[in-house]
């Protein structure tokens, strides 16, 4: 009988023991899928917002500052909640067009992907690493040189 009352809290130190690890282990997992799957969305967005706006340029014969809001209005309409799309580094605008090459590019990111999942920090280790910034671009140049009225 008292070998018993010693074994009485072993189960709970098992189930703290295992709780940990099972949570590190479904962290780390979501953690580090998370940055792919945003990485391919915020692509996806870029590259949908890019078609639509080339598309609805040629359509409507739209100037660039209608198309510069058509593009902002795409990517506010996106999935994407209203603080994670900004604009790239050294950007004003989601949209860039380069009329000389006839380039049309549309960039978005996320500098802070931290926000999104923040790491766990356990003595001198952190996890999930995250990137600094989460970012899609898309780009397509156009036969002719890109003429906006």
């Amino acid at each position: 009988m008292p070998h018993a009352i010693k074994q009485k809290g072993i189960a709970t130190i098992e189930f703290a023991f295992s709780f940990v690890i099972l949570l590190a282990l479904f962290y780390g997992i979501a953690g580090y899928a998370m940055p792919v799957l945003l990485g391919s969305s915020y692509q996806q967005v870029a590259s949908d917002a890019l078609r639509e706006g080339l598309s609805w340029q040629r359509h409507r014969n739209a100037s660039e500052a209608d198309l510069h809001n058509y593009i902002d209005a795409l990517i506010a309409d996106s999935w994407i909640p209203h603080g994670w799309a900004e604009h790239c580094e050294e950007r004003s605008r989601f949209l860039t067009i380069n009329p000389t090459t006839g380039s049309w590019e549309v960039c978005l990111r996320h500098s802070s992907p931290d926000t999104i999942l923040p790491p766990i920090r356990l003595m001198d280790l952190q996890f999930p690493v995250l990137p600094e910034q989460i970012a899609g671009m898309a780009m397509m140049h156009t036969r002719e040189v890109a003429v906006i009225p």
